[in-house]
C-alpha cells in the first residue's frame, strides 16, 4: 500500500486545492501509525480525530517520544486520507505522477494567473468586495479535560503542536492517555 509522507501529503493537497476544491471532503476515516507502531490515529474527512490507540505505552512514556509518535501517526493518517480521496475519485495515479515529477524537478508548478493590477481593476474588485473581510482569529490550543495534554491545530486541521505533562505521562494508563489525546486533538464543531 502506498503511504504519503507529510511533504507529499502537503504537495498533493496544494495541487488538488488549486484545481478541485473540496476533493478531500468525502472519504471514509483513514488510519495511520507512527513508524514504530506505538500510536495509531484515525481521522475523518474533515481531519477530526475519531480514535487514538496507544499500542506500546512503555515506548511513549517520555513527552518527546509521545509527541513524535503522535505527529507521525497524524501525518500518516492524513496522507492516507488524501490518498483514499484521490483513489475514490480515480485521480490517484495522475496526482501521484504529477507530485513525483514536481518533487524530482521534472515539472514546474503551474502558477495561478496573475491578477489585473490596473487601477480600474483594483477599484472594481474593492467595490465588489464591499467591506474589508474580517480574518478569523487563529485557532486556540485545546486542552484535555484532565489538563495534562494540549494540542494546537491549524485553521485547516493540521497538527501544529502537542504538549504533554511528563510527570502525568510517566504514570498514565493507556486508556487515560488515549482519551486525553482524543480530547486535545479535537478539531471542528463536532467530536
Amino acid at each position: 500500500m502506498t503511504t504519503l509522507d507529510p511533504a507529499g501529503t502537503a504537495l498533493l493537497q496544494r495541487l488538488a486545492a488549486s484545481e478541485k476544491p473540496g476533493l478531500f471532503d468525502d472519504v471514509p476515516p483513514a488510519t495511520g501509525s507512527d513508524r514504530h507502531d506505538r500510536v495509531t490515529i484515525v481521522l475523518d474527512a474533515a481531519r477530526r480525530v475519531v480514535k487514538v490507540t496507544v499500542a506500546d505505552l512503555t515506548a511513549v512514556r517520555r513527552p518527546d517520544d509521545l509527541v513524535t509518535a503522535v505527529k507521525e501517526a497524524f501525518a500518516t493518517a492524513d496522507g492516507n486520507r488524501a490518498l483514499a480521496s484521490l483513489e475514490k475519485q480515480g485521480l490517484a495515479d495522475d496526482y501521484l505522477a504529477r507530485a513525483d515529477d514536481l518533487m524530482a524537478g521534472r515539472a514546474r508548478a503551474v502558477a495561478p494567473p496573475r491578477p489585473d493590477l490596473s487601477r480600474e481593476a483594483i477599484t472594481a474588485r474593492r467595490a465588489a468586495r464591499g467591506a474589508a473581510p474580517t480574518t478569523a482569529p487563529p485557532p486556540a490550543p485545546v486542552t484535555a479535560e484532565n489538563g495534562y495534554v494540549t494540542a494546537l491545530r491549524g485553521a485547516d486541521g493540521r497538527l501544529m503542536r502537542l504538549e504533554v505533562d511528563g510527570e502525568w505521562l510517566s504514570a498514565a494508563r493507556p486508556e487515560h492517555l488515549e482519551r486525553a489525546l482524543e480530547q486535545a486533538l479535537h478539531f471542528g464543531s463536532e467530536s
